[in-house]
């Protein structure tokens, strides 16, 4: 049983439900912390865009090589060398 008053029955009094605003999508955050309105396209803020889908490539990359032990993926999954 949980007492009254504790952590885990008052963990959700600070939530407030926010109207549909601009606040709602996820906002990209550049080194220093501060909010980056345009990140595509050809600006200085492009390149945390770049470099966050490198990330996920190359994890992917990783994570392929293990599941079909460096065997090519396609003789893998299709039998085709």
């Amino acid at each position: 049983m949980q007492e009254n008053n504790s952590p885990i029955e008052n963990q959700n009094d600070d939530f407030t439900n926010a109207s549909s605003s601009d606040n709602e999508y996820s906002k990209w955050v550049d080194n220093q912390g501060d909010e980056v309105k345009n990140v595509f396209g050809f600006n200085s803020s492009a390149e945390l865009v770049n470099g966050r889908a490198a990330m996920i490539g190359f994890l992917m990359l990783i994570l392929t090589e293990l599941i079909f032990s460096g065997r090519p993926v396609t003789s893998s999954i299709f039998g085709i060398n």
